[in-house]
């Protein structure tokens, strides 16, 4: 099923520097002999793409920057799982859009292999039979109609009203092939459902031009070169935040750290959960804008078998009710190994998170009437404690405005980036990489 060029709604690193912060700088220490100011400290906290190309950005520059991180690993939403004998991205993937996308440039420095993805020629499956490709070419047209048909809806839609209420008036909701393209073309694609997301604001994010592709190395690959020399904590949970306009706090699960400034990369499912105090708390406009925003859910569950036993296609769908995931990515077109690769969002992800493991890989295999796999993968982002999903999106009752508000530094000392922030490009790797490198721009002033 066609992405339709990336939500196109509206029309038609290297080697980690693990150390401890100390209260003096050797650098600081020379710039004052040298009779310099000394260099403002600076912390970014957070792993991931944002947090990553800050401190990247910041350093290139000469300046003094710290990265706190509290997984034992960097990446943040972006993880490449090796354990089933290649890499496998368990959460971000893809290169959304590959002209102009600042992404595409980071791969190239590294050389990254990368695989265009089709989704225009998907394999349906209802009843355990293969749909017919006139069914399928169908089915995907009346699709077409529908996206432009919600999409002149948007123009003129109210703030309270859904993409349900849109998906009302212009499809046939009892229609399994339509109840199909929702979950995998807006489910998938938002990690929402449409009772949840905003029909007003349907489509209006941006998108480069070009496929999507993925990376068969993973997306450590690009981690790993920004993180190349930083000085990274790992292991460093942030729990409380003292600022005023001189200087920050922050109380971390290895002692207090002081600086400068500070960039926060938090997820904004960890904002919501509000497990980090803020003192004083955050202006009125930034929470509320924490409140409104909508925060996606889109799980993965990676099977590997010994043979392959699907056809020659990218994307398999299966339809029809209680199906436990709507599709699947081939991974022999990246991986190079029997793979498939189900994803599932919204409120079907969530409540399957409570499924055990052994569980809910034999959902799935059922489904397919599979063989056993010899290897299986499940993710579980709402459960994780520092993502609390997986990516941000404009929920009922919410707008762009509320991203901008949520990138507002307060004080001058304490930034934000991450995805949520960037209302152009959010819940791609590229906003969260723009976000990092707006807030870096913005303190080297």
């Amino acid at each position: 099923m066609s992405q339709m060029t990336r939500r196109q709604f509206t029309a038609s690193a290297g080697v980690l520097a693990v150390a401890t912060m100390l209260a003096g700088c050797s650098e600081s220490s020379e710039s004052d002999q040298r009779g310099d100011a000394p260099k403002e400290r600076i912390v970014v906290v957070g792993a991931g793409m944002a947090g990553l190309a800050a401190a990247r950005r910041l350093a290139d520059a000469g300046m003094d920057v710290t990265v706190l991180e509290a997984r034992d690993r960097i990446g943040g939403r972006m993880w490449t799982n090796t354990s089933l004998g290649v890499p496998i991205d368990l959460g971000a993937a893809w290169i959304h859009g590959t002209e102009n996308n600042p992404i595409t440039e980071l791969a190239d420095q590294v050389g990254a292999r990368r695989v265009e993805t089709d989704f225009d020629n998907p394999v349906l499956y209802q009843d355990g039979e293969e749909l017919s490709s006139e069914v399928v070419q169908n089915t995907i047209q009346r699709w077409q109609q529908i996206t432009k048909d919600l999409g002149a809806l948007s123009e003129n839609a109210g703030d309270d009203e859904s993409v349900a209420n849109g998906l009302a008036e212009v499809a046939d909701m009892n229609d399994p092939l339509i109840q199909w393209a929702v979950a995998s073309e807006i489910v998938g694609e938002y990690a929402a459902d449409p009772e949840e997301l905003s029909l007003k604001w349907l489509g209006s994010e941006g998108e480069f031009d070009g496929p999507d592709v993925l990376l068969p190395g993973g997306y450590q690959e690009l981690a790993q070169h920004l993180a190349r020399g930083l000085d990274i904590q790992l292991g460093t949970e942030i729990t409380r935040v003292t600022y005023d306009d001189k200087r920050v706090r922050l109380e971390t699960s290895q002692g207090a750290v002081d600086a400068d400034r500070v960039i926060l990369t938090i997820p904004l499912g960890v904002l919501k959960a509000g497990t980090i105090t803020f003192d004083p708390p955050l202006p009125d406009e930034k929470q509320s804008a924490i409140e409104r925003l909508g925060f996606g859910l889109l799980d993965k569950v990676v099977l590997k078998f010994d043979r392959p036993f699907w056809p020659d296609a990218d994307v398999l769908g299966l339809v029809g009710a209680d199906q436990p995931v709507p599709f699947l990515i081939n991974g022999e077109a990246f991986a190079d190994a029997p793979l498939l690769v189900a994803l599932r969002g919204g409120r079907e992800a969530r409540a399957r998170e409570a499924l055990s493991d052994e569980d809910a890989v034999a959902q799935v295999v059922a489904a397919l009437k599979a063989p056993n796999p010899t290897g299986s993968l499940v993710t579980r982002w709402a459960e994780d404690p520092y993502a609390r999903g997986s990516y941000s999106f404009l929920a009922v009752g919410s707008s762009p405005d509320d991203m901008e508000a949520l990138a507002e530094p307060v004080n001058d000392r304490l930034a934000f980036a991450g995805e949520a922030t960037n209302p152009e490009f959010f819940a791609t790797v590229h906003g969260a990489y723009q976000s990092g490198i707006r807030e870096a721009e913005r303190i080297l002033g």
